[in-house]
């Protein structure tokens, strides 16, 4: 190969083993690292400590309290979003499901449905995390807390999109607290406890806001 060549590394996240990669093989190399940015602009995040049981009662507590556009409650596996939807719905609130066991003309009718706005709230697993640009969510809630920073950084980039600003709560289990800890470190972010008031202006969009996230929806 020319002595003279250039070699460009480009990778959605940067987790470490990229890193070890980049140390390796890479001598000298510019780093350009837009992480910070993409995960903190425009979104905030907390945290509510919980025990497994009570998830449910927080949830519903979050959905009487928060000014909800439309939002994504993600789990982690395919079992847990389809019971978790059916219980959301017995709540009383409008809610769809999709995950990767769903036959793709069926993902494709939910997926329909909640960008053009006829379902408010969608429990998801990870097929969700990475390429969806809906303008109208503005809270994304980990029901179960992810297993990779990565995954954490792609589920509540769901919110907050185009420069829009957004809320992410993740639901933590005492399980769950080495794994908050090694997302903040690799990351580079802070997961502060929810307060007892969220300040609106963190994650609602004003009335001229919102009118343009229709208009943008109804593209």
């Amino acid at each position: 190969m020319p002595r003279d060549r250039q070699v460009m590394l480009f990778s959605a996240t940067f987790p470490l083993t990229v890193d070890d990669f980049i140390r390796k093989h890479m001598k000298q190399a510019y780093e350009i690292n837009l992480m910070e940015e993409l995960t903190l602009k425009g979104i905030t995040q907390y945290y509510a400590f919980v025990q497994e049981r009570q998830k449910i009662h927080c949830l519903n507590t979050l959905f009487s309290k928060l000014q909800i556009n439309q939002s994504i409650i993600f789990c982690n596996s395919t079992q847990r979003v389809e019971l978790l939807a059916k219980k959301i719905t017995d709540l009383g609130y409008n809610c769809y499901y999709i995950h990767s066991k769903m036959r793709q003309e069926h993902r494709n009718r939910v997926f329909h449905d909640f960008r053009t706005g006829l379902c408010r709230n969608l429990v998801c697993s990870d097929l969700f995390t990475r390429g969806i640009d809906i303008p109208a969510v503005n809270v994304v809630i980990n029901f179960d807390f992810p297993r990779y920073s990565e995954t954490y950084l792609h589920r509540i980039g769901r919110s907050g999109r185009f420069g829009h600003l957004g809320i992410a709560i993740s639901l933590i289990t005492y399980e769950d607290r080495f794994a908050v800890h090694k997302v903040e470190q690799e990351l580079g972010t802070e997961i502060l406890p929810i307060p007892r008031h969220i300040d609106e202006n963190l994650y609602v969009a004003k009335a001229s806001a919102t009118d343009q996230l229709l208009e943008e929806q109804q593209q």
